[in-house]
């Protein structure tokens, strides 16, 4: 323990901290430190500790020590504890070989619909996953790590099923192959490649069962290539296993395209219905002016034609007299 502390303190000064500046709180398998107030970093460690149990289950694997999570309540703290290039929109970032966990307070982004809960199983899981597979990791595309923590997190959301509805009907998604190194550094497209491979994740555990997840995992922790490790656990490989998930996507968003195409019609029927009831609104308007104008128009001739009648009848009377 007294190592630990050691080394959480050299980290501290190596990023010019002063060491009074933080706090920290600890449990059975967290150590989380932070600045100000306690609150949320005591929220932090109750949602690390209650998904710990879950995440080591469903991955087959545990840590041998204690996961360090820092809560930066800033972007300055934020970028100072990363200490290393980031897209300005991320939340977190994770150090599995150092059992470490860097986390912004979703309160302080613009994005404030940001879940903290998820944020933090999501970290929580790569630091797992990255530790149980090690060096290894390195064989294992982007997609498919980035998908197994989303899965684990349950991060999937209405945002991305509205990302995967219009990637499908737009026939816009990205090819899992153009995923495995790196993802978009554009904040919408790299949305797109973490809705991507949740969806693809999830599309492999409801088809051949999360035991197939495990075991894919383990035959990684091993040293196995990810296509021999995937037809291992599945009897599939990526390239069959992304065309089943296509036409998966496909069916489950072709009632949305019918549906759509129907309000299309609907929705043209009515402008075009609206159209011509204005257009017969203002002809009527010009119509019903138009009378108004001629019997003005008749109004004034009446009126003369009495005055001239009188004018007449009064030149009579006059020459009888």
């Amino acid at each position: 323990m007294k190592l630990v502390i050691t080394l959480l303190f050299a980290f501290i000064f190596a990023f010019g901290v002063r060491a009074e500046q933080w706090s920290s709180i600890e449990s059975e398998h967290f150590l989380v430190m932070f600045t100000g107030g306690g609150d949320t970093a005591q929220e932090i460690q109750e949602i690390a500790e209650d998904f710990y149990p879950k995440v080591t289950s469903d991955l087959g694997h545990s840590v041998k020590r204690k996961i360090t999570i820092w809560f930066c309540e800033s972007q300055k703290e934020f970028s100072r504890a990363v200490n290393a290039p980031i897209q300005d929109w991320a939340a977190g970032c994770a150090y599995p070989l150092q059992l470490r966990v860097v986390i912004r307070d979703p309160a302080s982004m613009e994005d404030k619909r940001l879940n903290l809960s998820r944020l933090v199983k999501h970290e929580i899981a790569h630091v797992i996953l990255g530790n149980y597979l090690d060096q290894n990791l390195k064989n294992v595309p982007m997609w498919f790590n980035e998908g197994v923590v989303m899965y684990e997190a349950d991060e999937w959301s209405y945002g991305h099923y509205w990302t995967m509805l219009i990637g499908t009907l737009s026939d816009s998604l990205i090819p899992l192959s153009d995923l495995s190194e790196e993802f978009p550094r554009i904040e919408a497209q790299a949305q797109k490649a973490y809705a991507q491979s949740c969806s693809v994740v999830s599309f492999m555990v409801r088809r051949y069962g999360v035991e197939s997840l495990k075991e894919c995992i383990r035959l990684l922790s091993t040293g196995r290539e990810f296509d021999e490790a995937l037809a291992s656990a599945t009897g599939t490989e990526t390239f069959w296993l992304e065309n089943k998930w296509l036409k998966e996507l496909k069916r489950h968003y072709r009632w949305f395209s019918l549906i759509s195409s129907w309000v299309v019609f609907w929705g043209v029927v009515i402008l075009i219905l609206s159209i011509a009831f204005v257009r017969r609104k203002v002809k009527n308007r010009r119509i019903i002016k138009q009378w108004e104008e001629e019997e003005e128009l008749w109004q004034v001739l009446d009126e003369e034609a009495e005055e001239e009648d009188e004018d007449t009848e009064s030149e009579t009377w006059t020459y009888r007299w």
